[in-house]
């Protein structure tokens, strides 16, 4: 058996997988990823074709969100502990981002989150619209940010950074810098030195989470 062969014939087991797994949905040899969640009720499927298209799908075959600027790399879940499973769409990088995609229970439909994608690792605060973030900034990550932000009307609004300037070879300032994000504008609220971190087990990622589990509410 040639190697094209044993491709193609791995190829269709994958494709009659997926079909017994999707049921009705439509895939075919251009389906490169395939996800589905019940939402009330009802099933859906997230589908992402080789011409870059990803929808979204009922079991009627009915597409209720497409969009070709999205990654092959999601999954449904919970993110914002509503109770309702929610779309999130990954992509690999030195700050790797995500995309995120609510279900309106209201309106009954799939709605993307506009500006989710400027703040990579997202965690949630105590199950609350308050959210922070973690990207690097230069210096082999002795140079990061951390973005405090809330998800309200299906957008996520920055409220405040925490700035950590650690680098040995810059003549920037050092320190942990903590601003108030206000109209666009910055505001320095709190400074720490770098040590302040070194106090806590997991360094500056226990430091960022105790910062804003403690202070979120003072940003809004």
């Amino acid at each position: 058996m040639t190697t094209v062969q044993k491709i193609l014939i791995f190829k269709f087991l994958i494709l009659c997988n997926l079909t017994v797994f999707c049921q009705d949905c439509l895939v075919d040899s251009s389906t490169l990823a395939i996800d589905s969640a019940i939402i009330e009720g009802e099933k859906y499927f997230a589908i992402y074709r080789a011409d870059n298209c990803f929808y979204i799908q009922n079991e009627s075959k009915k597409v209720v969100f497409k969009s070709n600027e999205l990654s092959m790399f999601f999954e449904f879940l919970d993110f914002n502990y509503d109770g309702h499973k929610d779309l999130i769409i990954s992509y690999f990088g030195n700050n790797p981002i995500k995309d995120l995609i609510v279900y309106d229970t209201k309106n009954k439909e799939f709605k993307p989150i506009e500006n989710f994608s400027l703040y990579p690792e997202p965690k949630q605060i105590l199950e609350s619209k308050y959210y922070f973030s973690y990207h690097r900034s230069g210096c082999a990550d002795s140079n990061w940010d951390s973005d405090l932000f809330i998800i309200e009307n299906f957008r996520a609004t920055k409220l405040g950074t925490i700035s950590g300037r650690e680098c040995e070879d810059s003549e920037e300032e050092k320190g942990i810098f903590v601003y108030r994000t206000n109209e666009s504008k910055s505001i320095l609220l709190e400074k720490f030195p770098v040590e302040s971190v070194e106090k806590f087990k997991n360094g500056k990622w226990d430091f960022i989470e105790e910062y804003w589990t403690k202070n979120f509410q003072k940003f809004e």
